[in-house]
């Protein structure tokens, strides 16, 4: 079986989120960008971009505080998701499902697969967080999950520490535990 390039796949993302943070920029420049994520699927079949502004994390504080940090740190629900380098990401979901074709039914095959993955959209967004992000204010918020399962409280926490002020970390550990089962 033929390895997956995933250097090459970092630098894809990379360019790919550069440009769809720019493309989302340019057309909302009223828009206080305030976030940005990289998700996939439980079938690693996808990687995609998603923004979120300052307006609508207000909005929500407003008329719906309970859930103002479900949707706060969740990328599905934001205003700008899936937008932004179409054809960048898209060229990417390609890759990553013909490379799936490969491995069929290997389930250990898969779940590397998955786990370099997601280790390589981690990575993507640490630089992204050092140069494409750097001038952005320190509560920026980076994030990199799985759209549609339910991840481990213990990955998303790692990836938040990883890619985050401690203040937006703490933020997101308090949250976490409200609704976790945490394994103390």
């Amino acid at each position: 079986m033929k390895d997956f390039n995933f250097d090459r796949l970092q630098d894809d993302i990379i360019a790919a989120a550069q440009a769809a943070f720019s493309e989302v920029l340019a057309t909302r420049p009223s828009d206080d960008l305030c976030a940005f994520a990289l998700y996939s699927d439980s079938g690693a079949m996808t990687v995609c971009p998603a923004m979120c502004t300052t307006g609508f994390l207000a909005t929500k504080a407003r008329d719906e505080p309970e859930e103002y940090l479900f949707y706060k740190y969740s990328p599905s629900e934001w205003p700008f998701e899936a937008a932004g380098a179409e054809a960048a990401f898209g060229n990417i979901c390609k890759s990553l499902r013909d490379h799936l074709d490969l491995i069929e039914d290997d389930e250990e095959a898969f779940a590397a697969f998955r786990r370099s993955l997601m280790a390589t959209c981690v990575q993507a967004q640490a630089q992204l967080k050092q140069t494409f992000f750097a001038k952005r204010p320190d509560d920026f918020l980076l994030l990199v999950t799985i759209s549609d399962d339910d991840e481990p409280a213990e990955e998303l926490l790692a990836r938040v520490d990883r890619l985050n002020s401690s203040s937006v970390s703490e933020e997101f550990a308090a949250w976490v535990h409200t609704w976790a089962d945490m394994a103390d």
